[in-house]
């Protein structure tokens, strides 16, 4: 018993380490999101700049249909960006829908980026702000989603919102995923807990992005996913993401 000890106390060791750093990139991760965020309209702007018309066509597609994961990957070949950053491009282009503006206004947002970095290497002060700025354009409204009809289906979605809880409903303005003419099955566990989530608003593409999001550190976004394409509450979204 005595021989055990030891190694037994490596690896408890070896697994705090490995919990520490999970925790740690996980706040860094967030830290990062919330400062892309903070950015606003401008900063969404500035990541819609750097696509051309077919690349924000496509995008803004993948986003209109909850392909959140399809949408970083183009925004990241697009652009040769990191993971981290068309990830937080993404989510600013989906919070703050822009229009495509062209080659000109690429070249003046270029233009003014290289004029602050000219402006922050000098002692210069920077040119004054105008007074005022010109309203944005209208952001361009997503493809509406293709819902089965009742008789198709054999069920009525509108009857079953209203008997779903409060927390697994959908937002007035969320739009509302397609609904498929069977019910996919998503089973975890983690060998003392089996959760299982049936719906048919899934199925193996979007169970995949779902399983994407938490393998990147995304757990939030992935429980709000699987929300959005299920009868469940979100606590109950969250605990199922939490054993993928």
């Amino acid at each position: 018993m005595e021989n055990l000890l030891p190694p037994l106390l490596i690896l408890l060791a070896v697994a705090a380490v490995v919990v520490i750093l999970i925790r740690l990139g996980s706040r860094r991760n967030r830290a990062s999101l919330d400062t892309a965020i903070a950015g606003g309209p401008e900063a969404a702007a500035a990541a819609s700049a750097r696509l051309t018309e077919d690349e924000h066509q496509a995008i803004y597609s993948l986003i209109a249909r909850g392909l959140a994961v399809q949408a970083i990957a183009v925004y990241r070949q697009a652009t040769a960006s990191s993971l981290i950053e068309a990830r937080n491009a993404v989510l600013l282009l989906e919070r703050y829908p822009q229009p495509f503006r062209g080659r000109a206004a690429r070249e003046a947002t270029r233009n003014a980026e290289q004029a602050t970095e000219a402006a922050a290497t000098t002692s210069e002060p920077a040119a004054p702000a105008a007074d005022h700025e010109p309203p944005a354009p209208a952001a361009p409204e997503p493809p509406a989603d293709v819902v089965p009809s009742a008789e198709a289906t054999g069920r009525d979605p509108e009857a079953e919102a209203e008997t779903r809880p409060a927390s697994a409903r959908p937002a007035a303005n969320e739009p509302r995923p397609p609904r498929f003419p069977y019910r996919y099955r998503a089973i975890v566990s983690d060998g003392r807990q089996t959760l299982e989530v049936a719906s048919n608003m899934l199925n193996d593409e979007i169970y995949g992005e779902i399983k994407a999001l938490a393998q990147i550190g995304d757990a939030e976004d992935a429980a709000q996913m699987l929300r959005r394409h299920s009868d469940i509450s979100i606590d109950e979204a969250r605990a199922f993401v939490a054993l993928l």
